[in-house]
């Protein structure tokens, strides 16, 4: 398959739909101290592997797997969560950007 295909907002989407449900849970989670997020914070690491998957690891952010790694490393951490959401606003904006430049290609 195509990286073009792969690409494509219904391929993508669904990735940052489901982020944006448990952005919501590790957020509470944090403003309540509870440990509720953990679940939820180990589940989004698993979604942006799967995101990176579905790109092919072609779209990455700027230092990715360092970050990841950090988040990894840190999960309860608050700092590892704020940079989870950046990691997937960054990928957001790659994604959409590299979509740019395959529509003019493919023009």
């Amino acid at each position: 398959m195509k990286l073009s295909q792969k690409l494509i907002k219904e391929k993508t989407d669904p990735f940052f739909n489901q982020w944006t449900i448990l952005k919501e849970v590790i957020e509470n989670s944090h403003r309540l101290r509870d440990s509720k997020g953990q679940n939820a914070m180990s589940n989004g690491i698993i979604l942006y592997k799967n995101l990176l998957q579905q790109c092919d690891n072609q779209v990455t952010p700027l230092n990715g797997q360092e970050r990841l790694m950090f988040i990894e490393q840190r999960p309860s951490n608050y700092a590892a969560f704020r940079q989870l959401d950046e990691l997937f606003a960054e990928m957001k904006k790659l994604i959409a950007s590299k979509r740019v430049q395959l529509k003019r290609l493919e023009e």
